[in-house]
């Protein structure tokens, strides 16, 4: 059977993926990281995600089909530093596979009660 874990960061930035790794493991969540799309859907593949938080900049989305992981995934949370305006656009055009879209910066109790919402809405 498959390691489980609570949530999959994805974000070309490697310090933002780890501190907001080390916010969601103070809260007693087990979380991997990626720095890209591919290498998320490699850990994807070898084990069970319950949650995905995904840097806006870093998916790279064509379309709605287009997704970080596969559609059987599990709830995705996407991080953008680009403004309300660039959330609303990305909400209008994949709002079916997110589970929530926020805004940079994302103070960490904000993070932890979001991710809770999603892993248990998973």
């Amino acid at each position: 059977m498959a390691e489980v874990v609570d949530v999959l960061v994805i974000d070309d930035a490697s310090d933002v993926a780890e501190s907001t790794a080390d916010v969601l493991r103070s809260a007693g969540l087990s979380v991997a990281t990626a720095s890209n799309v591919p290498e998320a859907r490699q850990i994807a593949a070898a084990q069970r995600v319950r949650a995905v938080i995904v840097d806006q900049s870093t998916a790279e989305w064509a379309d709605a089909a287009d997704t970080p992981v596969p559609h059987t995934a599990p709830p995705i949370i996407v991080v953008s530093g680009m403004g309300r305006e660039s959330i609303e656009e990305l909400e209008a055009r994949h709002g079916d596979c997110l589970f929530a879209c926020l805004a940079k910066p994302v103070l960490p109790g904000t993070l932890i009660e979001v991710v809770r919402a999603a892993l248990a809405a998973g």
